[in-house]
C-alpha cells in the first residue's frame, strides 16, 4: 500500500497537457484522478480585446440615450416659466408641471428607447455579428458573458431582443 504522497506523484505521470486541470479524490481508499474545467457560463468575458469592444458599445448605446433626457430637462424648465411666467398661472396651481413632466418624461425616455434601439442595430449589431464570426463563439455565451457583468446593463437590455436564429429585434 502506497502512503497518499506516493500515490500523488504516482498520479503526476499522468497529469493532462498544460492549461488543463484535473481533480484528484479518493474513492473506497483509492486516489482516482478527473478531468475539472471551470463551468464557462460562469467565467465572463477574459478576452481584453473583446472585453474593451463591449464596453465601447456600452458607453456609446448610454450616451445616445443622453440627448433626449437633456431636451427633456430644457423643455421642462421652459415649460415652468411658460405656465407661470407668461401664463400667469400661480404658483397655488402647482401640480399643472408634474402633470405636464410625465408625458414629457414619457416621451424623452421613448426616444430615447428609439434611438438606442437605431443605433444598436445599425453599429454595434454588425460588429458583434463580425466578432462572434471570428472568434467561433456562439450567440448565447456572449450573452451569458454579458450578463455577469453589470456595467453592461444597457447593452444588454438591447442584445437580449435580438435572436440569432430570426436575426430581428
Amino acid at each position: 500500500m502506497f502512503s497518499p504522497y506516493e500515490e500523488l506523484e504516482y498520479l503526476s505521470d499522468y497529469l493532462p497537457e498544460e492549461g488543463e486541470a484535473v481533480l484528484v479524490v479518493r474513492e473506497s481508499g483509492e486516489l482516482i484522478c478527473k478531468p475539472w474545467s471551470q463551468d464557462d457560463l460562469r467565467e465572463g468575458i477574459h478576452d481584453s480585446q473583446l472585453y474593451g469592444m463591449l464596453v465601447q458599445a456600452n458607453e456609446r448605446l448610454n450616451s445616445v440615450g443622453t440627448m433626449p433626457l437633456w431636451v427633456a430637462g430644457i423643455a421642462l424648465v421652459w415649460l415652468a416659466i411658460v405656465v407661470h411666467g407668461l401664463l400667469g398661472v400661480g404658483w397655488d396651481r402647482w401640480y399643472l408641471i408634474p402633470g405636464c413632466s410625465i408625458p414629457v418624461l414619457y416621451g424623452a425616455l421613448y426616444w430615447m428607447k428609439k434611438r438606442q434601439q437605431a443605433y444598436f442595430q445599425n453599429a454595434i449589431l454588425p460588429m458583434l455579428q463580425t466578432e462572434l464570426r471570428n472568434r467561433q463563439t456562439p450567440f448565447y455565451s456572449l450573452l451569458a458573458g454579458i450578463r455577469q457583468h453589470e456595467e453592461f446593463r444597457c447593452l444588454l437590455d438591447e442584445i437580449v431582443h435580438w435572436s440569432p436564429l430570426n436575426s430581428e429585434l
